[in-house]
């Protein structure tokens, strides 16, 4: 569908003594202020605009006993708990996400109980600075803050042993140094500002002992754009080993698992379990552009998948039945086998969608969102369902056609009804005009039988179509996220 024929959306009229709600992490911020939850942002506070745009992660330190006040802030905010494959994620560390109803965009919550760095599918550290950083965690710049944030000679020391950590030696094969590097050095300069260095190695000797001056001063140094390749891993080695006492090995599968994720991407399970989405509606209503946008919207985030259940993939079967029937038309003989052709490939059509039906479930039930459209609820299969109920393939008849459609019919009967349904209702009109490649009766017909079913049992939503794209894909990502 080509998004110029939506119509476009008018700004909303100005009301004096409305105020602009509040961005969700200004909300996030306040509540866990109101609540008294011990925590900090323990990193990367200084690229605010990276994170409060839902481009990147928060991440916050939580003080165990304020726990329970922690998630109900979260709950009351509509925040999701997610959860990463397994072997991709220390103890101790959750993820949430959040909707900003007023950008539409997800925030993501990397929450940690316990301080460890490093990657989690290779050796991990705790660092023992938990109660040190929160005891430390104030407001520091203002009325401008949002999250309260860690003294700086701690957060440094973090950021510095964190950043070591990261040289590998295959950082040695290259002729410039890491890309990641530029902006930890700038992140570290910022640091080192707001403290004298004598603070830091004094609050080092006191929290780290097993972090000496000297390694310390060789870590700060391996961070430096000029440092030399050798340099930097011998640095990272001496850091593993005086660290050893807080080494945590990853799972055997660790590394398996993150190999398998390069080929194959995927997002965050939700930890209540997915859900299976069907987007239903006649041509022109926007099914297609809705399902892509919510497939965009979340498959960065949360393991997302977009099915089209009215154009199942093909199987060799129906492939072989397909180019069969078309041989067949051509030559204009065997009628009467045609006619049962033609019934096969629907009952073959209703195999494949009942295949896909079955990888949308399985994905939802691993806590994937699976998104479908033409989802062949018994209210639409007028436009995708049996052919006896699109009043296609009549002319077999036969006691083998009978037992062909029993057995088409059995695929849709086994279809259970979806998790949630919206239902895009738009005008016959508007319709044909979103259409112009389809023959206006047809795109029409559809229109009407979508409009005149009656959808009171099968829970769907009802949004109007008719509104700019916008607001449908906004009203589309408030009421899921809601539901899920």
């Amino acid at each position: 569908m080509s998004l110029s024929l939506w119509p476009t959306a008018a700004p909303p009229p100005a009301r004096s003594g409305s105020p602009t709600p509040a961005a969700l992490v200004a909300r996030l911020g306040s509540a866990l202020a109101s609540r008294g939850v011990s925590y900090c942002q323990w990193k990367g506070h200084g690229k605010r605009e990276r994170w409060e745009s839902g481009r990147g992660d928060i991440d916050l330190l939580v003080d165990s006993q304020s726990w329970a006040d922690f998630a109900d802030v979260l709950g009351d905010l509509g925040f999701k708990l997610a959860l990463p494959p397994a072997g991709r994620e220390a103890a101790g560390i959750t993820h949430y996400f959040g909707l900003d109803q007023r950008t539409g965009q997800l925030i993501h919550l990397h929450v940690y109980q316990r301080l460890v760095i490093g990657l989690p599918w290779r050796t991990h550290y705790r660092l023992p600075l938990e109660r040190a950083l929160l005891e430390s965690a104030e407001l520091r710049d203002g009325a401008s803050s949002v999250f309260k944030t860690a003294a700086p000679e701690l957060e440094l020391i973090v950021s510095i042993l964190r950043l070591s950590l990261r040289h590998m030696l295959r950082d040695s094969l290259r002729r410039t140094s890491p890309r990641w590097l530029d902006g930890a050095v700038s992140e570290v300069d910022r640091l080192e500002d707001n403290v004298a260095p004598e603070v830091v190695f004094a609050a080092l000797r006191r929290h780290l002992p097993e972090v000496s001056g000297t390694l310390f001063t060789r870590c700060r140094a391996s961070l430096q754009p000029g440092c030399s390749s050798w340099r930097r891993i011998t640095a990272s080695a001496a850091l593993a080993r005086a660290l050893s006492a807080h080494r945590t090995r990853p799972p055997a599968f660790g590394l398996a698992e993150r190999i398998w994720h390069r080929i194959r991407p995927s997002g965050q399970r939700l930890a209540s379990g997915g859900s299976v989405v069907a987007l239903l509606g006649g041509d022109g209503s926007g099914k297609s552009t809705c399902a892509d946008a919510l497939e965009a919207w979340l498959d960065s985030s949360i393991a997302t998948i977009h099915l089209h259940l009215g154009r199942p993939t093909r199987s060799l079967a129906t492939l072989v039945i397909g180019g069969s029937l078309k041989l067949l038309r051509l030559t204009r003989a065997f009628p009467r086998l045609v006619s049962h052709l033609e019934l096969l490939r629907h009952g073959c059509t209703g195999r494949d969608r009942f295949a896909l039906y079955r990888r949308a479930h399985r994905f939802a039930a691993s806590g994937g969102i699976a998104i479908c459209e033409r989802y062949p609820l018994p209210e639409s299969w007028a436009l995708s369902g049996p052919s006896e109920v699109q009043r296609q393939a009549l002319d077999a008849q036969s006691r083998f056609a009978t037992a062909l459609r029993k057995w088409e019919r059995r695929f849709y009967e086994r279809m259970a009804s979806p998790d949630l349904v919206f239902l895009l209702q738009l005008d016959p009109e508007t319709a044909v005009s979103r259409k112009p490649s389809e023959p206006a009766d047809y795109v029409r017909n559809r229109a009407r039988m979508t409009a005149e079913t009656d959808w009171s049992k099968s829970g769907a939503r009802i949004v109007d179509a008719a509104q700019p794209l916008p607001q449908v894909v906004a009203q589309l990502k408030s009421e899921l996220w809601s539901a899920l």
